[in-house]
């Protein structure tokens, strides 16, 4: 938790496999920040809907069997549509002042001006932090082709000589499973997906004054979270 007069909302972005989520899932547990995982938020407004049904963000009607379509093949949800499900969900948190963790928003300098101004105007620019989790190309392959979710609250587990040995969740103790969405040709759209959409972030952030602090993501998770434990710690007693 970080004493504050108005909440912090912290996002991580890097590219698939450079472990966003195994992160934010250390980090909000040391820190007792709230996570919203985009996927599940995702998952509950899309996944179980009835044929035909649609969602109208920003004055649009969308067919959500179409973007269930784009999401399964690696491609991103309409930025419309996610930025809507999001901001439904802040506007709640930030009321009851939640300092707030995401983890898969945004991923499109699109989708964060959907939200920019809620955000501005809710916390504050000084009151976001962005952590850009930096891993090369190769990497991210790799550790995509052999990353695993457990079975019971789809807990990430990175491929890394940490964890290769592993056969359960480390958190709940359900066994682990591979995604569909780590297809290797999946995978190959969803890197490209983010060189084109989520690396112009880190301008973007920049530009518009905000805090990002790129974290060398090749190293073992222990390093990483190091890093940015560190760089939480020192947030934290700025504020003080």
């Amino acid at each position: 938790m970080i004493v504050s007069d108005s909440p912090y909302l912290i996002i991580f972005l890097g590219a698939p496999g450079a472990g966003k989520g195994t992160q934010t899932i250390l980090t909000a547990e040391k820190f007792q920040l709230l996570r919203v995982e985009m996927s599940k938020l995702l998952e509950q407004h899309l996944a179980h809907a009835k044929p035909g049904e649609t969602i109208v963000a920003n004055g649009t009607q969308y067919l959500i069997e179409d973007q269930i379509k784009r999401w399964q093949k690696g491609f991103l949800v309409e930025a419309a549509v996610v930025s809507k499900i999001l901001e439904q969900k802040l506007g709640t948190l930030l009321k009851w002042g939640d300092d707030i963790i995401l983890d898969g928003f945004p991923r499109s300098v699109e989708q964060m001006e959907f939200v920019i101004d809620f955000v501005e105007k809710a916390i504050g620019k000084d009151h976001v932090l962005i952590f850009y989790l930096d891993v090369g190309e190769g990497s991210s392959l790799q550790r995509n082709a052999h990353r695993r979710i457990c079975e019971l609250m789809r807990h990430p587990v990175m491929s890394h000589a940490d964890t290769e040995k592993l056969t359960i969740c480390p958190l709940d103790g359900s066994r682990l499973v591979s995604r569909a969405l780590d297809d290797p040709k999946i995978i190959q759209v969803r890197l490209q997906e983010f060189k084109k959409q989520t690396l112009p972030l880190l301008d973007y952030f920049k530009a518009k004054g905000m805090s990002v602090h790129t974290v060398n993501g090749e190293r073992s998770i222990a390093d990483v979270f190091e890093e940015i434990s560190g760089i939480m710690s020192q947030v934290i007693s700025q504020e003080l």
